[in-house]
């Protein structure tokens, strides 16, 4: 009986350490975030890698509109966007991974259970900030692709792995555990001596600039709706009221107004602020409240 009882701790214990073991689930939604347009043949290809792989697959297109090789924007949007997809959602993200054999990629899941396949550039630093990592695996296994290395591309590494993933197979396959992905060096807002130190995060199509500064850090500062500021922002000072949205002020005039995303907006109302000032992603900004 003692041998017994043994025999069947031991394969209880078995049983717990195999159910610990990260593991995707079969018919998972697939979400695809690129840099490659939509104007060549890269979003058809990757989705027929993705279709060849996984025949029943559910593809869901959140952008390819991401500027090319820009991986901050990239890792911002693929952040947005991940905070309202639920668990179970594989994510394909391709920016900045140029046909490379020397390029890592990865497969995450996170705390929030999300999975992303990506090159290992960066582009997961903001989703590892907001939701953690559960597990990383560097995506080495050949044995998963069903062509020669010479035909490697990273849309058909991202496709065929993602698909495989999607479809139910563990996440192991792909290759060895990392523990130290690539992290973009993302500096936070700063509030000190009566500013507000920071940066451009996104330029949207219209040209409004999203940067790092939040509601609290104006707070901080005690600005408040109705209030007057002084932007610097690439050696131009701009003076502009702060408002709710871009009809507090008249068309063509500066506004700036803490959006949805709980980020201080630069805009021109009915007109292009970016463009107005030959601003990019990144550009460095001061903000201060003047005096009545």
């Amino acid at each position: 009986m003692k041998r017994l009882a043994l025999v069947i701790l031991i394969a209880a214990l078995l049983i717990s350490f195999v159910g610990c073991a990260p593991s995707a689930k079969a018919g998972m939604p697939v979400v695809l975030l690129t840099d490659y347009g939509n104007d060549d043949y890269r979003v058809p290809r990757l989705k027929g890698i993705i279709y060849s792989a996984y025949p029943d697959v559910e593809i869901i297109d959140a952008t390819h509109g991401i500027t090319g090789m820009d991986i901050a924007t990239g890792a911002y949007v693929l952040d947005l966007a991940a905070k309202e997809f639920p668990a179970d959602v594989v994510f394909i993200a391709g920016v900045g991974s140029p046909a490379n054999p020397d390029v890592q990629y990865l497969v995450l899941l996170t705390n929030k259970d999300q999975i992303f396949v990506a090159a290992n550039n960066g582009l997961l630093t903001n989703i590892i900030n907001d939701m953690g990592i559960k597990k990383a695996y560097s995506i080495t296994n050949t044995e998963l692709y069903d062509r020669p290395d010479s035909m490697l591309s990273s849309h058909y590494i991202l496709g065929r792995v993602g698909a495989l993933i999607a479809s139910g197979r563990p996440l192991e396959d792909v290759g060895p555990e990392v523990s130290n992905p690539v992290m973009l060096d993302i500096q936070k807002a700063v509030v000190a001596s009566g500013k507000a130190q920071g940066s451009v995060v996104f330029i949207d199509r219209f040209g409004n600039c999203l940067t790092n500064i939040s509601g609290a850090d104006c707070a901080q500062l005690g600005i408040k709706v109705g209030d007057t500021l002084q932007v610097t922002i690439a050696g131009a000072k701009v003076t502009m009221k702060l408002g709710t949205t871009y009809g507090s002020v008249a068309v063509g005039e500066a506004v700036a107004f803490v959006n949805s995303l709980d980020s201080l907006q630069l805009s021109l109302n009915s007109a292009n602020f970016a463009g107005a000032y030959n601003l990019k992603n990144g550009a460095k900004i001061e903000i201060e409240k003047l005096a009545p």
